[in-house]
């Protein structure tokens, strides 16, 4: 999540707590009830919500958690008097609670509730108890941090802490269920129909020709049984293309992405998938549900499995002309009948050509007199004809999809341009669909009809532009998801303006933004040093100097595609862009660090560290360091042992920044990642300081369904499955087990293969089991790079394996080159074979090339083993010189056992 954004969250539920007073518990007993995870009872209030006496307030049903809560404005005072009181009752009437949370809904003072911990900690009776005390800023810091996603959870909060729903909405707009329109007929058969399919299946497909509210009926179910989900998430058909894009296609919540196919299994999720493809498959839909979940699709094509909603009968027909305020005349319902046979947008057309265009009865009558029949399923021609009634009311509106050339909109920029009232008329003549809140969109049938009109003449069309530039200028300064979302949902716009030539800031920055790197396009985009060079000479806004170095970004992104090789070559030619901007004059100093640190970026990617650490490091000691500059100099310094103690002091400083709330997750899982490479003890006593933090970030991210998690943990995985096993499984047990169909491409495939694989080595593990988890994950890979098939190679060994693995070692070209590791498991290879001798030759030539010093004393163990096997005196040396040259703390220990064991 953005720094900012989730630091003004955490302060805005603060207050909002500090201000529930007496229904405090009634309140927080939910939210620790749902960071519990484990079944909980909030003994705290009878019924009527009054304290009930000698008993905990909550506490989990095994009884290991006990929770207090207080309303005290005065909780963290002084020597904490009432958290004192709580505490003793707590272990005096749940003494097997092994874990205490004092809760208080004031602000806590640091400084006192550190004095009360370590006071209260000295305690006889808190021995092997941990306890945690948390006022305002530690409660919101949760319901930001893993709570939002549960909106059934935000609903039962936000009438004691108004402001959640506010976040929740602004956070999760452009995915929330829309509200069904209130003027709809209630269709109590379509209604359990839906949920009499859905008892008997966790797939349903709502088909049928277009107008008849089958997005509509979606949106009423999500609307009825919202109650029944944990969150509700609205996706359109045209982003969803196969089942497996689910597992890629991020859904914003709470600022992250979040996996789709993860939380279909981990939450009661309830999952719309408007105007689907055909292809969808709703057997493989229904493998990606888990017990409490459901999707719905809706779709024109009918198919024997779906449902065909039904055409309005006549009752309903009569009672939707009824809404036009005046009664229908029999004659002409007869005549409007045989026409449109209870086709519900149609009749909504009719009858707002009645309420709102001016029109009588029996004009209406005419019109469909003139038409001899519907010209096919949608009703175009009768549609047009309606249309043209409601125009004179409705130009100025209809005129932005005419100009956008699309059917939707997006809400904000649309109440932009013609205000509340505008949306509310379109709504109120039938012409939207139902869709997201961040997004309004006309019927197809309507927007086929617009364009028979001409609405936006020059005038309007520049005006129109105009205002699309300064909406998207405006978003960009907020920390919300209004850019995002008007970029996504004007793109086809946008990229006609740039294509066109009309090349300002704000369209180029919002592509950029959007794009994916297989779509950009560097003739659109163009040349980022022609863009810096033209800033020097005229007039820039606030996005000028973003959008020049996003270019370069996207760009590098773009030609990774065709080599790095290509991508290096190019990126060398831009770099001067950097030093045409960083001479404009006024720059902010907001621009100045972006300059610095994408240029320190550049001239990593280009090999040069030295440069880019002096950049990095001028961003850090500038007016607005940036967590992401720390990061790249941790990844530069961390293999340099005369910067062992820079390294050290940066990894401190983003954990003390995330426990401020100022580091996203990217960034912590990116230093997560980095933490066990590079030489140097000095990882050891860092991994195990920040133990907590590393594992508390690993396991929110992974429950929240970020594929980063997974793919952060896989190399720290291989430093702790040896050096802190417990942590390690500590981590792996408490991680939402994938199934590999869940996991979108190889890059997670991979992370999860490895920590399969690394899970086998822990003590007590089921070695065989876990082993062949990773290597069916192994083998679901499309594209494997060289080193993952240099790691299935090496599981196939731990497998028992080795002549398979040996034979995969043999398929890598010249592993004579190698850095070693091909050797090395060449060596394992031949020596699990029965081959000491050749395998002895291959560790010798492994050790020769090896560069990475951090890693010799493993070779030189193996290498012990090897000459052990062929009866060689001198094998002891071996081991002695890997004990020497070790940089591990558990290593060392596990090598000093060995040689006391044979110096015995």
């Amino acid at each position: 999540m953005n720094p900012k954004r989730r630091t003004e969250m955490i302060d805005r539920l603060a207050r909002g707590i500090e201000r529930i007073g007496p229904q405090f518990e009634v309140f927080v007993g939910p939210v620790m009830a749902a960071l519990s995870r484990t079944p909980t009872t909030q003994a705290g209030l009878n019924l009527l919500g009054y304290p009930v006496p000698g008993v905990a307030d909550g506490e989990t049903d095994d009884g290991k958690v006990v929770f207090e809560y207080s309303d005290e404005g005065t909780y963290f005072v002084g020597k904490m008097a009432k958290a004192s009181k709580d505490l003793r009752k707590v272990l005096k009437k749940s003494p097997a609670a092994t874990t205490i949370f004092l809760v208080s809904g004031s602000k806590c003072r640091p400084q006192i509730a550190k004095d009360f911990r370590k006071r209260v900690l000295s305690w006889k009776p808190m021995k092997g108890k941990t306890l945690h005390v948390w006022g305002s800023e530690q409660i919101a810091e949760q319901l930001v941090d893993h709570l939002l996603v549960n909106e059934r959870l935000v609903q039962q909060l936000s009438p004691y802490l108004p402001e959640l729903q506010k976040i929740a909405e602004e956070e999760a707009a452009s995915s929330l269920a829309p509200a069904p329109d209130p003027r709809r007929l209630p269709r109590a058969d379509v209604s359990a129909e839906i949920v009499a399919r859905l008892g008997r299946s966790p797939v349903i497909v709502l088909a049928g020709m277009a107008g008849l509210g089958k997005s509509q009926a979606a949106a009423a179910f999500a609307a009825d049984h919202a109650n029944a989900y944990d969150l509700v998430v609205w996706l359109d058909g045209a982003d969803v293309k196969r089942v497996e894009a689910l597992r890629a296609l991020p859904l914003i919540r709470a600022g992250e992405q979040r996996n789709i196919a993860t939380l279909l299994r981990t939450h009661a999720c309830l999952l719309v998938v408007d105007d689907a493809d055909p292809s969808l498959s709703t057997t493989d839909l229904a493998k990606l549900c888990g017990p409490e979940s459901h999707v719905v699709l809706t779709r024109r094509f009918v198919t024997p499995d779906a449902y065909e909603l039904p055409l309005l009968g006549e009752p309903a027909a009569r009672a939707l002309l009824a809404q036009a305020g005046s009664q229908c005349p029999e004659a002409v319902f007869a005549t409007i009948w045989a026409k449109t046979n209870g086709h519900p947008l149609t009749l909504n057309l009719l009858r707002a050509a009645v309420e709102k265009g001016g029109a009588t009865w029996e004009d209406i009558a005419t019109d469909c007199t003139a038409l001899s029949a519907l010209p096919d399923d949608r009703g175009e021609s009768l549609a047009r004809r309606m249309l043209a009634r409601l125009i004179p009311d409705l130009g100025n509106e209809l005129s932005v999809f005419e100009w956008a050339r699309r059917s939707s909109v997006g809400a904000e920029f649309l109440i932009e341009v013609v205000a509340p009232l505008g949306v509310r008329k379109l709504r109120a003549c039938g012409l939207t669909a139902v869709d997201r809140p961040s997004i309004v969109r006309l019927h197809d049938v309507v927007f086929e009809a617009l364009r028979g009109f001409s609405l936006a003449d020059e005038k309007r069309r520049g005006e129109l532009t105009g205002k699309l530039e300064a909406s998207l200028i405006s978003a960009s300064s907020e920390l919300t998801l209004r850019f995002r979302a008007c970029a996504l949902s004007l793109q086809p716009k946008l990229e006609s303006l740039v294509a066109d030539g009309d090349r300002r800031a704000a369209f180029l920055y919002a592509l950029l933004t959007v794009w994916e790197p297989a779509e950009v396009d560097p003739a659109v985009v163009g040349d980022p040093l022609s863009m810096a060079t033209t800033l020097t000479n005229a007039p820039r806004d606030q996005l000028a100097v973003i959008t020049v170095i996003e270019a370069i970004e996207q760009l590098f992104l773009r030609d990774k595609l065709e080599g790095d090789g290509v991508a290096k070559a190019r990126l060398e030619q831009r770099l001067e862009a950097f030093d045409t901007l960083n001479s404009l004059p006024n720059l902010s100093n907001q621009e100045r660090a972006q300059i610095q640190h994408h240029k320190g970026k550049a001239l990593k990617r280009l090999g040069r560290g030295a440069a880019a650490a002096t950049l990095f490091e001028a961003v850090l000691s500038g007016p607005t360091p940036m967590n992401e500059s720390r990061l790249q100099l941790i990844d530069l310094y961390r293999s340099d042992a005369t910067k062992t103690d820079e390294t050290i002091a940066l990894v401190n400083e983003l954990f003390e920044e995330r426990a401020r709330g100022a580091v996203s997750y990217s960034v912590l899982l990116g230093l997560i990642e980095r933490l066990p490479a590079g030489n140097g003890s000095w990882r050891n006593e860092l991994i195990s300081r920040h133990a907590q933090d590393i594992e508390r970030t690993i396991v929110e991210a992974a429950t929240l369904g970020l594929g980063q998690a997974v793919r952060a943990f896989a190399p720290l995985g291989r430093f702790l499955s040896t050096e802190m096993p417990e942590t390690f499984r500590s981590i792996f047990n408490q991680l939402p087990s994938p199934r590999v169909e869940d996991l979108a491409n190889d890059g997670d495939l991979f992370a999860w293969a490895e920590v399969y694989a690394e899970a086998a080595h822990l003590p007590g593990a089921n070695g065989s089991v876990l082993r062949e988890k990773a290597m069916a994950l192994h083998k679901a890979m499309e594209r494997p790079t060289k080193f993952h098939t240099q790691r299935r190679a090496e599981l196939l060994i731990d497998m028992e394996h080795p002549q398979d693995g040996e034979a995969l070692i043999m398929s890598f070209p010249n592993i004579e080159q190698d850095e070693g590791w091909l050797q090395r498991l060449m060596a394992r290879a031949r020596l699990d074979q029965g081959d000491a001798q050749g395998a002895l030759e291959w560790i010798d030539k492994a050790l020769a090339r090896l560069k990475a010093k951090h890693f010799r004393s493993e070779f030189l163990e193996l290498r012990y083993v090897i000459r052990d096997a062929l009866k060689d005196p001198g094998a002891l040396e071996d081991l002695i010189a890997a004990r020497q040259v070790s940089q591990k703390t558990g290593e060392q220990e596990r090598l000093d056992k060995r040689l006391q064991t044979l110096g015995s």
